[in-house]
């Protein structure tokens, strides 16, 4: 259990030097209040009795038409007190997301509103997840969210029809294929615009000692951020942060380490 511990710590050093190299002050200012909750997460659920952890690995998809989102989750869930039935937990996911044509919308409010239009979009990334859970003979039912995490992937070339009824800054850019990337340090996603990252609710079935099924719903969202050669590439209303949410059935296979 220990040994699980120092890895999973280890991993998520490393993730967080990525997101603090990458960050400017106001996203330092997220890391920082989203660290306190995970450390207050990690005293709530682990400071109890350790012998009531559970831990696991999760490997299935996301799927809608031809758009997919894959995971590997690995998981650790402590019971709570007393209450053996119900459970929090910390995990690490690597996740993905490909999909065809899509398009993304910047956060201002409509008719101001930016899109830019894909072909199609790929990101992968890695993320430090909490969850809460409730325990039922052989089946766990509950919900996941990332905290913090890192993401990356191929640049995209995106379409930028414009507002050509009134012009703004971006207007060199009207109808024009802007180059941008997936948004780097992202951080509650689930709550907050503009960054990558995944959720789900689920039921996680273990059929036998060493396998089990989990099905369920993700709720993710795909963040993209404008930038060349030159740097930062401003559109209308000076935005360069894009994103779109999905949502879409989820099937996986669970195999528990530790019982």
């Amino acid at each position: 259990m220990i040994r699980m511990l120092r890895t999973e710590c280890r991993i998520f050093s490393k993730i967080l030097l990525l997101l603090i190299e990458h960050a400017n002050l106001t996203e330092m200012k997220i890391i920082i209040h989203t660290l306190v909750l995970a450390l207050f997460l990690t005293h709530w659920a682990f400071g109890q009795n350790n012998n009531r952890v559970e831990a696991g690995i999760d490997v299935g998809t996301g799927f809608k038409s031809n758009n997919w989102a894959p995971s590997v989750l690995y998981h650790e869930d402590a019971a709570l007190g007393r209450l053996s039935w119900l459970r929090a937990g910390l995990g690490i996911r690597a996740w993905g997301y490909y999909g065809e044509a899509t398009d993304l919308i910047s956060q201002a409010g409509a008719p101001s509103a930016n899109v830019l239009k894909y072909r199609r979009v790929s990101t992968n990334g890695v993320s430090f997840v909490a969850s809460v859970s409730i325990k039922v003979w052989r089946v766990d039912i509950g919900a996941n969210t990332d905290i913090i995490g890192a993401s990356f992937g191929s640049n995209r070339k995106a379409n930028y029809p414009g507002n050509a009824n009134s012009p703004g800054l971006g207007s060199t850019y009207y109808d024009q294929w802007v180059a941008t990337r997936p948004v780097i340090f992202n951080s509650l996603p689930l709550f907050l615009n503009n960054y990558n990252g995944q959720s789900e609710i689920y039921a996680r079935i273990r059929l036998t000692r060493g396998a089990g099924v989990k099905i369920g719903y993700t709720f993710g969202q795909l963040a993209y951020v404008t930038k060349n050669n030159d740097g930062k590439v401003l559109l209308d209303n000076r935005e360069r942060r894009f994103s779109s949410r999905y949502e879409m059935p989820y099937v996986a296979i669970t195999f528990p380490i530790l019982q």
